[in-house]
């Protein structure tokens, strides 16, 4: 079966350091390993018989990692299913990023990139595992705009050991002096297999974490960057699209190790072993989504979104009416206010009591 117009993402599952918070399928790199690996993608991608897409999304892991002739290598393959003017994105770690990296990734029509800024203070980055510094932050947003892709986010952490308040202003204020068209924010939380969870290592309390969050939406607001999801900021037009698919619960086809599928109802978990990768043994797990999962995964996934949930889109999906599914959490929610309806969509109050808000539907 042919795929057209599917949202793609592909993981690379490489990276120069291991961050102590990551849980992502990484390893060290490893060029002969990559070699490998790259020779195993190109086998799946030809099998998944992918004629265009909507979207392309490269992540890991650390896409940047990689050398540069087998980031090339990468991105030719990807070209036969590019089509121009579509979003096509790629994580970015500053330390493995310089002219060469810029130049392909123009080369090949690359339009926007995420960048694992973190932190802007050098003492921090090192606690949490990071292999560069502020100033490969600067040089790395420098060398995009040098080949024209001024489509670029910026990813912050906090609450994690060490951070205080003042150094967290300072990170937003330098990550702002940067004009990024997109930020995302995200509070620290410690996964199993991680370094952070081996040394025990905890967040803030939710009181104190609160302080960061807002002290944050307040600095966007002020530079035009609006929240359109929980964690997301961006100026208008400049929303990842591709990450909209997931926050609407549409269909996106993930490729190479440690991915994920959605696609027919299904769910798809990619291995995270080359050896098995390699023999074609590309997939761990399936999945059937069972109905009352999905309306639940809908919900709660496109509740994170400032503009809601579709409520025809959900009635249409699931052959029924959200109302006489949720018959008596919905009314009660809209009754104290906790949600409301606007243009057809569901919407939350404050995505602040967003968790509070699920449990209700989950029940």
């Amino acid at each position: 079966m042919m795929m057209t117009d599917i949202p793609l993402y592909i993981h690379v599952p490489f990276c120069r350091h291991i961050c102590y918070y990551c849980d992502f399928c990484h390893c060290y790199y490893d060029r002969t390993l990559a070699l490998r690996w790259l020779e195993a993608f190109k086998r799946e991608f030809k099998d998944k018989k992918i004629k265009s897409t909507a979207t392309i999304y490269i992540g890991g892991g650390t896409p940047t990692s990689l050398d540069d002739d087998i980031l090339e290598e990468l991105l030719i393959v990807l070209k036969d299913v590019h089509q121009e003017g579509i979003e096509y994105t790629i994580e970015i770690n500053p330390e493995t990023f310089d002219k060469n990296k810029a130049e392909l990734l123009k080369k090949y029509h690359v339009n926007r990139a995420s960048i694992g800024l973190i932190s802007s203070d050098d003492r921090e980055l090192r606690s949490l595992g990071r292999g560069h510094d502020y100033a490969d932050v600067v040089r790395t947003v420098e060398l995009l705009r040098g080949c024209g892709i001024v489509n670029y986010s910026l990813d912050i952490l906090y609450s994690y050991p060490g951070q205080t308040m003042a150094t967290f202003q300072k990170t937003i204020d330098d990550a702002l002096a940067l004009d990024p068209k997109h930020m995302s924010l995200y509070s620290l939380t410690v996964e199993e297999n991680t370094v952070f969870y081996q040394k025990g290592v905890k967040p803030f309390d939710e009181d104190t974490e609160a302080d960061y969050y807002e002290y944050a939406l307040n600095a966007f607001e002020q530079h035009g960057l609006y929240q359109y999801e929980v964690s997301n900021f961006a100026k208008k037009g400049y929303e990842s699209k591709h990450n909209l698919v997931y926050w609407r619960y549409e269909d996106f086809l993930g490729l190479s190790m440690g991915s994920s599928s959605k696609l027919d109802h299904k769910r798809y978990d990619n291995t995270r072993d080359l050896n098995k990768y390699e023999k074609g043994e590309y997939i761990a797990s399936v999945y059937d989504l069972d109905k009352r999962d999905e309306m639940f995964e809908m919900i709660m996934m496109s509740l994170r979104l400032k503009e809601g949930l579709a409520i025809d889109r959900f009635d249409v999906y699931f052959d029924t009416d959200i109302f006489k599914e949720y018959e008596k959490t919905l009314p009660e929610l809209l009754r104290t206010g906790s949600v409301y309806i606007e243009n057809g969509y569901l919407k939350v109050r404050d995505l602040e009591i967003l968790n509070s808000i699920l449990i209700e539907f989950l029940d």
